[in-house]
């Protein structure tokens, strides 16, 4: 009978070490562009501060726009504010009645 032969442990073939590194490779590309790509981490915390950005912005003109609206509303003729009247005429014509005083103060 023969003794069992104790079998010789192989050396790690090179295709197992070379599929270690491609694997780890690809995790690595692949959990760079997870953080810092196009469709990233980063650019969408920068996409999500522009929204925010952008939203204020808009909050902003909107709230302009209804004040503009509202003084457009007084200045039509069947709601006409003869106050609101009076001062634009005064603005924009430059007119004044005789008791009145004009004080102008220099930019400086």
């Amino acid at each position: 009978m023969r003794a069992p032969q104790r079998q010789q442990p192989r050396p790690k073939s090179i295709s197992r070490s070379l599929v270690t590194v491609l694997c780890f490779g690809l995790f690595l590309y692949f959990g760079y562009h997870l953080v810092h790509g196009d469709r990233g981490y980063f650019a969408r915390k920068g996409l999500e501060q522009k929204l925010v950005s952008a939203e204020q912005k808009l909050a902003q003109k909107s709230a302009d726009r209804e004040k503009l609206e509202n003084r457009v509303r007084l200045m039509r003729p069947e709601s006409l504010d003869l106050d609101l009247l009076d001062e634009r005429a005064r603005i924009v014509l430059g007119y004044m009645k005789p008791e009145e005083r004009v004080v102008v103060q220099s930019a400086n």
